[in-house]
């Protein structure tokens, strides 16, 4: 029988409530935006337990590591993390905001609320003749 687990969203939120993993925080818990450590492994000084703690606690929580059995794979986890949070439609990524490289490297990410999920979810389902009449209704 398979485990009860979270969902990616509320056991995001709980991480970065508990405020356990360095650089995951509130940046304006507001506006549900946030920041996330997010060094490139390549990087001179790179460690394990420093620069990838989040994505090792993901890959626990989904049940594809297991401590002590099995070897650590930081790249496959990170990998995993980010498909994750790319497909959940109630998070998106703040682009202009995210510093991908450096010491200090992170991405930053915004919660939207249920009238903004609802937006964008039909803005991906327009095609663009109806994208066009939705922009002549705008203007007028």
């Amino acid at each position: 029988m398979p485990v009860d687990r979270m969902r990616m969203r509320p056991w995001l939120e709980e991480q970065i409530n508990s405020g356990q993993i360095k650089g995951l925080h509130w940046v304006n818990e507001e506006k549900k935006i946030f920041q996330i450590p997010w060094m490139h492994a390549a990087r001179h000084g790179w460690d394990l337990e420093k620069d990838a703690p989040l994505f090792m606690k993901w890959a626990i929580h989904t049940g594809k590591y297991c401590p002590g059995i099995d070897k650590p794979d930081p790249k496959t986890w990170k990998a995993n993390f980010r498909c994750a949070m790319n497909s959940l439609p109630d998070i998106e990524e703040v682009k202009d905001k995210s510093m991908k490289k450096g010491s200090n490297a992170f991405r930053m990410y915004r919660m939207l609320s249920s009238s903004e999920k609802a937006v964008r979810k039909g803005r991906k389902k327009m095609d663009p003749e109806q994208k066009a009449k939705v922009g002549t209704h705008d203007q007028t």
